[in-house]
């Protein structure tokens, strides 16, 4: 697992192989991770400006919508 971009204090983009995974930092008293894997969709905008901060942005206000996404017990390592 490699650390390939990220914006302090609110998410890291994680690639293993092929595959991409947001760690993005949610709560507002009590901050917790949710980690999402990208589909393919969600890879191919990667290189559009403002894309994963507005993904995260909606994560971390939202995260409810995303907590079936969540990947859990995935470890991420730099």
């Amino acid at each position: 697992m490699q650390r390939i971009d990220q914006r302090d204090w609110a998410w890291i983009l994680y690639a293993d192989g092929e595959r991409r995974y947001l760690s993005v930092l949610c709560g507002t008293v009590a901050m917790y991770e949710l980690i999402l894997e990208l589909d393919a969709a969600e890879r191919a905008r990667l290189q559009e400006p403002g894309f994963l901060d507005a993904l995260a942005r909606e994560v971390s206000y939202r995260p409810d919508a995303f907590k079936a996404r969540h990947v859990a017990g995935l470890q991420l390592m730099d």
